[in-house]
């Protein structure tokens, strides 16, 4: 009597909740942009010495590493509509600790908001497999894909609204910006309650059951996938956060660098309205190599010339590679964990990504003055290039263990 109860639920809850994931997606990527734009500024507000201006990101990158695979192992156990719920509850909090440090004058509860910022983005980043849960096997890629193109018009939305509510806080400065945080979430938790997605694959689960899931991080096929997914977004960390420096010392404008940012902005994202189509027609390990092969390209490019065209062609490299390299690994890593695993899994692969973006991020600076623009350009080339290589020699291997979920 169970299946046919299964089989009258699925089509349900496939077909009203794809849209639901791609508004809340929508509104909750809305907070990384707005905390792009205003922590370092708060932290220059409060911060006892100006060497402690970066460290409210900092820490919220490390509570997103931190927290990335208890988030997920929760979401394992309760579901995944419980734990974007708790990131949006964790985002209200921490927004409204920033607020009260910045009328309080209190560096130390500025610090603790952007933890708790920075758990709940990591609990936001597992909505592109919330997408994945609600789309049959061979549509799993476009609903990935599609879920991402969502950052697109958060890179958008997000600095407008902030220039629209920075004077809400009179005298005190981004008070406004870190109550639309807030705001942000709650809105966001609209389309959330509204999901009705499977059963938490472990939710009856025994411990001993969840030591069996530490396999699954030995299998090449997974840890090429999170080393795919890392690279591509630590590399388009270290190219993209020190362009607009390089191209001032270059003697070009605020405007052309920020024009040179918003079309990276838009190879990032832009694409994924057709990369999961192009990953069911050519292959999840094509589509993850040319990703790699394209980031490669733009640290070529950025080595060659400081011409403004350069610029231009590099960063637009390095958005499409990114677009390629992390919807590729996380359809991967879709493709090849059964449910029970994919919790434990899954939340590896972020912490690893986020461990491997917080540690280019910090030796970005290190990198650009010391060695110049163009060596930093080439840093990770040969990386690039040989996780390429490897994942095309393993590629064979790797289909014969694919598991697609049914």
């Amino acid at each position: 009597m169970g299946l046919p109860e299964v089989a009258a639920v699925e089509p349900s809850f496939k077909a009203r909740n794809f849209p639901l994931v791609l508004v809340a997606t929508a509104v909750l990527s809305m907070q990384m942009p707005i905390l792009i734009a205003i922590s370092a500024l708060a932290g220059s507000y409060l911060a006892p010495h100006p060497m402690m201006v970066t460290v409210p990101l900092a820490l919220q990158m490390f509570g997103n590493f931190l927290f990335a695979t208890p988030i997920s192992l929760f979401m394992g156990r309760y579901g995944r509509k419980s734990g974007i719920l708790l990131g949006v509850l964790l985002s209200v909090v921490g927004a409204l600790l920033c607020v009260y440090a910045l009328i309080s004058d209190r560096f130390i509860m500025l610090l603790a908001g952007h933890v708790l910022l920075g758990i709940a983005s990591a609990a936001y980043t597992f909505m592109r497999f919330a997408a994945a849960d609600s789309a049959s096997p061979k549509w799993k890629p476009m609903a990935i894909s599609l879920s991402l193109s969502m950052g697109l018009l958060s890179a958008i939305l997000g600095p407008s609204l902030v220039g629209l509510v920075k004077d809400i806080g009179g005298v005190v400065p981004f008070v406004g910006s870190y109550l639309a945080l807030a705001g942000v979430a709650v809105v966001g938790a609209l389309p959330v309650l509204g999901l009705s997605l499977p059963p938490a694959p472990n939710a009856h689960r025994k411990g001993e059951g969840m030591l069996l899931s530490l396999r699954v991080l030995r299998r090449p096929a997974v840890w090429g996938a999170t080393a795919c997914a890392a690279l591509s977004f630590g590399f388009m960390t270290m190219q993209m956060s020190p362009t607009p420096l390089s191209m001032e010392f270059c003697g070009f404008s605020v405007g052309q660098s920020s024009d040179v940012i918003r079309w990276h902005l838009v190879a990032m994202f832009g694409p994924s309205f057709v990369t999961g189509f192009i990953i069911r027609r050519l292959g999840t390990t094509p589509v993850m190599v040319l990703g790699l092969l394209m980031l490669a390209g733009a640290g070529v490019v950025g080595a060659m010339s400081v011409e403004l065209w350069a610029f231009y062609v590099a960063l637009i490299l390095l958005g499409i590679g990114w677009n390629f390299g992390f919807i590729g690994a996380s359809t991967r890593l879709v493709e090849v964990v059964s449910p029970q695993d994919a919790p434990l899994a899954q939340g590896a692969n972020d912490a690893v990504v986020a461990l491997v973006s917080a540690v280019c991020a910090l030796s970005t600076g290190i990198l650009f003055s010391t060695v110049g623009w163009a060596w930093l350009s080439l840093s990770a080339v040969p990386l690039l290039l040989g996780l390429a290589l490897w994942l095309m020699v393993e590629g064979v291997r790797g289909r014969q263990e694919v598991f697609v979920t049914q």
